[in-house]
């Protein structure tokens, strides 16, 4: 890579690491292009060189967060397909778990007025087909796993414990949540899909 890359890549770690600060000390909603560009010591028509609103540069904040669980669905191992399903599904809620609470709340009171909802949602969604469908390649899940509803419910579960934990954080582990949901739920909704060996 050449300079210029160099440059371009630190300039866009800049801007996304600047939005997470100001995030955390005043919220998604409080935050504004301006804001970021001023905190960062970059120029406003340089933000648009990289993202085209403050949406997209929070979306892109929130793949870096799941980054690691993500790319881990290339590296799943010969476990039963339920305990990699578990794992994905308490590694999700363990980033937003070390989030803390009032990230959390923000990032609810944020993404359901954003535009950015949708594409989150798609993300996620997106994200956690991919591990199904690898699963389906190890022959751990039949073929005809429907793949595009369970990702749509197993991660509608998850984000009714994020909603759930923000309204009642005292009394409600989010992570501890998910384990019971697991343990519970996971043989029952997957166990027509399971390879039998």
């Amino acid at each position: 890579m050449g300079k210029r890359e160099d440059n371009a890549i630190a300039t866009r770690k800049k801007l996304i690491s600047t939005a997470n600060q100001l995030i955390v000390q005043h919220g998604y909603e409080n935050i504004s292009v301006d804001a970021i560009v001023k905190a960062s010591g970059i120029a406003k028509g340089t933000f648009y060189n990289y993202f085209d609103r403050k949406e997209d540069l929070i979306f892109e904040l929130s793949k870096q967060r799941f980054a690691p669980i993500t790319d881990r669905t290339t590296e799943l191992t010969n476990d039963d397909p339920l305990s990699n399903i578990q794992r994905y599904l308490v590694d999700f809620m363990t980033v937003i778990a070390d989030s803390k609470i009032g990230l959390a709340r923000q990032w609810v009171r944020y993404i359901s007025a954003s535009s950015a909802n949708n594409a989150k949602w798609q993300f996620d969604v997106q994200s956690f087909e991919r591990l199904l469908m690898k699963l389906i390649d190890l022959n751990q899940l039949k073929i005809a796993t429907p793949v595009h509803q369970l990702a749509q419910l197993l991660l509608t579960q998850l984000y009714g414990v994020i909603l759930t934990w923000c309204i009642t954080s005292e009394t409600l582990d989010p992570v501890a949540t998910v384990k019971r949901f697991c343990a519970l739920q996971l043989p029952s909704l997957l166990g027509p899909y399971l390879v039998k060996e």
